[in-house]
């Protein structure tokens, strides 16, 4: 096999392992804007099944991503973006500058699921607190901690022992 031959192989695998890394970033894309529609309409169901979904396709994206630095490392580069740049700029062929543009637009892409998650996540938290004032709310004063005794078993506040007053 001739050596420009041997560059369009491995430009033509490089573009598709970043199609397929692409692909499962706009799954995840899709994902998120659904559990965040969920968790804006409080839609428990929904926010279960996204987070499985988006489990799945994470779990997808990783092996996808360790497969490339693998494939990185089988061309005896470092497995890393300045690796995957050394191979692009090896390849002296006319895919090269679509297989840059195809990287530089998962990474974006990528840093935008970064957003999109963390923002879900800020949203959550958010939730988790309101719920817990409510809770707070409909509990009054009964919502204390549980006192244990000296077998760890949990007792009421009733039972406990006062140790002093102030």
């Amino acid at each position: 096999m001739s050596l420009n031959t041997s560059l369009h192989a491995v430009a033509n695998e490089l573009a598709q392992m970043l199609s397929e890394e692409q692909s499962t970033v706009d799954q995840l894309k899709q994902v998120l804007k659904q559990e965040s529609v969920a968790l804006t309409q409080h839609d428990i169901k929904a926010i279960e099944t996204s987070a499985s979904v988006k489990s799945k396709l994470l779990k997808a994206f990783s092996k996808q991503v360790q497969a490339r630095l693998r494939y990185l490392s089988t061309q005896k580069l470092d497995a890393s973006e300045s690796g995957l740049f050394d191979l692009l700029n090896s390849l002296d062929t006319p895919q090269q500058a679509s297989i840059k543009q195809q990287w530089l637009t998962l990474k974006k892409d990528f840093k935008s699921l970064l957003l999109q998650n963390e923002t879900n996540g800020a949203v959550i938290q958010h939730s988790q607190a309101r719920n817990r004032s409510l809770l707070n709310i409909l509990h009054g004063n009964k919502n204390q901690p549980n006192l244990y005794n000296e077998s760890g078993a949990a007792q009421a506040p009733a039972n406990s022992h006062i140790l002093g007053e102030a």
